[in-house]
């Protein structure tokens, strides 16, 4: 026997739990269930181990120098506006804060070029958005995660029914009597494939196939690639645009080569943001708030299972 006083290292072992869990249960932070709270300090109160005063304010935010519990939103976006021209990262944190409430923990948004290496100090949990399957994998394994849309197996996630929005879209266009139709689609993530398979399923063995470019959510490449449709067919009637950023690029192009929208060619996109409302845009609508708020609960108690696919809805306006 020695006279070394137990540490929380020692609390956390003989509970079973980690080192910041046994922190948290100590100190009543945010996160841990009443039982784990109650075993950590039966344990404490068993080996005669005292926090630190000045260490136990720190911990539980009492003191000027204290940290928060946080949730980190980790963004994949080369677009350095992003943040500021894409209503989605907008709706995201509304949905975020609103599963938060009153809780004493911070929402912290990072968005970054690449994704970085995952740290040895991981927040209580993190949302990822548009991080690729391998990455999302190796962030899984670094506290908790969920990611909205699809990452890689085993990553727990939210997302809404991005298949049968496209089909959706690509069904009124059909109904309308549209025969020559362009798409603008996304890059190469789960969510933007999803959306042009369930608008190219539609279209699957017709006479005339889908003039398709690529883009990449973004305006610059949007219009770009809406130029390319147009001199590749100039006589289309329809666009399908896979975000409603895009449908904003694809707008302009028609205006500056004299077609007229709707008239003379429909253009539907996709999110149902404030942008499709302004514009008088017919656009599938996703549940964006619904879906980040979720995604948060589900960080809080990951018990809780993650909903299936959120429903999508097709809003009809001018432009189709």
């Amino acid at each position: 026997m020695t006279d070394q006083r137990p540490t929380l290292a020692d609390v956390a072992r003989v509970a079973g739990v980690s080192r910041a869990t046994a922190s948290r249960a100590i100190n009543g932070a945010y996160g841990t269930s009443e039982a784990v709270r109650q075993r950590v300090r039966a344990v404490a109160a068993e080996l005669g181990y005292e926090p630190h005063a000045v260490a136990q304010a720190l911990a539980s935010g009492r003191a000027s120098a204290g940290r928060r519990e946080r949730v980190e939103v980790l963004i994949v976006d080369p677009d350095p506006a992003a943040l500021s021209v894409k209503p989605f990262y907008g709706r995201v944190l509304t949905g975020a804060l609103r599963a938060l409430g009153d809780r004493d923990i911070a929402l912290e948004v990072r968005r970054v070029v690449t994704l970085p290496a995952p740290d040895d100090d991981p927040p209580y949990g993190r949302l990822l958005i548009n991080v690729p399957g391998a990455a999302g994998s190796a962030y899984a394994h670094r506290g908790r995660v969920v990611a909205l849309g699809r990452s890689a197996p085993g990553v727990a996630f939210v997302a809404p029914d991005n298949d049968g929005g496209g089909h959706q879209a690509a069904v009124h266009l059909v109904k309308t009597g549209r025969k020559r139709v362009g798409a603008v689609f996304g890059p190469p993530t789960p969510c933007a494939q999803e959306r042009r398979d369930g608008f190219l399923r539609v279209f699957s063995g017709a006479a005339q196939p889908v003039t398709a470019a690529d883009g990449d959510f973004t305006y610059d490449r949007a219009y770009e690639a809406a130029r390319e449709l147009l001199e590749r067919d100039p006589h289309l009637d329809a666009v399908f645009a896979a975000c409603d950023v895009t449908a904003m690029a694809v707008l302009r192009a028609l205006r500056e080569t004299g077609r007229r929208v709707a008239d003379d060619v429909a253009v539907v996109g996709f999110d149902g943001s404030a942008l499709a409302e302004a514009a008088d845009l017919t656009s599938v609508y996703m549940p964006v708030e619904d879906e980040a708020a979720a995604a948060v609960e589900h960080l809080l108690d990951p018990a809780r299972p993650a909903p299936p696919r959120l429903p999508t809805t097709l809003t009809v306006r001018g432009s189709s």
